[in-house]
């Protein structure tokens, strides 16, 4: 049953996710972890793939943060839920540039010894647009 141990790797896989270096999350993940984003789609299959999107969030929001605040475990891993926020940039209308926008969600996280092998995230990307009075 995961534990304590697994939610300290959480609590640092998230920091990782919201430190600006697109190669923070590594250590943390499988080399053939599964990342399924899914207001993204499709899943990210291995670092490479997850690397390269990640890379991408951070060009549209490089002051992502994740704040995880409660955990839930269960036998293969735990689900997490989380505070998502970003100061929206050049992708958005003008009046809103400069403004920091916030969303909530969920997500999975299935364990392999001490990594994580899969991340499924759960959230709705509108409320990004709900935050800025845009939505």
């Amino acid at each position: 049953m995961a534990g304590d141990a697994e939610i300290e790797i959480a609590k640092k896989l998230f920091a990782a996710w919201s430190s600006g270096d697109v190669d923070a999350p590594a250590e943390f993940l499988t080399e053939d972890a599964v990342l399924l984003d899914i207001v993204a789609g499709e899943p990210k299959e291995g670092w490479p793939a997850i690397r390269e999107f990640f890379g991408m969030t951070l060009k549209v929001f490089p002051t992502v943060v994740l704040a995880p605040d409660a955990f839930w475990v269960n036998e293969t891993g735990l689900a997490v839920r989380w505070h998502m926020s970003a100061v929206a940039g050049e992708t958005f209308p003008e009046h809103v540039r400069g403004k920091k926008w916030r969303s909530d969600g969920m997500s999975t996280l299935e364990f392999r010894g001490d990594k994580v092998c899969r991340e499924v995230d759960y959230h709705h990307g509108p409320n990004v647009l709900r935050s800025l009075g845009l939505g």
